[in-house]
């Protein structure tokens, strides 16, 4: 024991005594690290005129074949490109954690699957053309819950999920 307690403190003493090694003054020389860039990503993303919401979503479904469990994180992104043009998106990424049903484990495993991923449920181009006159392209993707689950929903609407879609830039 008095041995191992002697290698033990030896070894303690002679790992402490390590030595640093100081380097001059390098910060006068130039860097390519230092350029000024105006705050912008990439030169040109302001990241003032970006903005994003989150939102996430638990449910359980239980019928007389079985059972489901789903959850929901919804990304709303927005933006604004100038006073006219903005974009925005809403990337869905879903995972169902539990499905049971009456039809086997196949079906079982198959419907978890199924129902998980990542998904581009919305994106949209916005140009005001004047203050009464707009124009909007818009690809959407519904799935089974948007057409069921949001029906009496106050907080969902028809410009993005639970009503993040932020108009105040028109």
């Amino acid at each position: 024991m008095k041995k191992i307690i002697a290698i033990l403190f030896t070894l303690l003493i002679f790992s402490n005594n390590s030595f640093s090694q100081f380097k001059g003054n390098d910060d006068n020389k130039p860097s390519i690290f230092n350029k000024s860039s105006n705050n912008l990503i990439l030169g040109f993303i302001n990241p003032k005129n970006f903005s994003m919401r989150h939102s996430f979503n638990v449910s359980m479904l239980t019928t007389g074949y079985g059972n489901v469990s789903l959850t929901s994180y919804i990304s709303s992104m927005n933006y604004k490109i100038s006073n006219k043009l903005d974009v925005s998106a809403d990337v869905k990424f879903q995972y169902s954690p539990f499905a049971s049903s009456g039809l086997g484990s196949e079906y079982s495993s198959s419907l978890q699957k199924n129902l998980s991923g990542v998904y581009l449920s919305r994106a949209s181009l916005n140009y005001r053309i004047s203050e009464n006159a707009s124009i909007n392209f818009q690809y959407r993707k519904y799935d089974e819950s948007d057409y069921f689950g949001n029906l009496n929903n106050p907080f969902f609407n028809n410009s993005g999920y639970n009503g993040f879609y932020d108009s105040s830039w028109r």
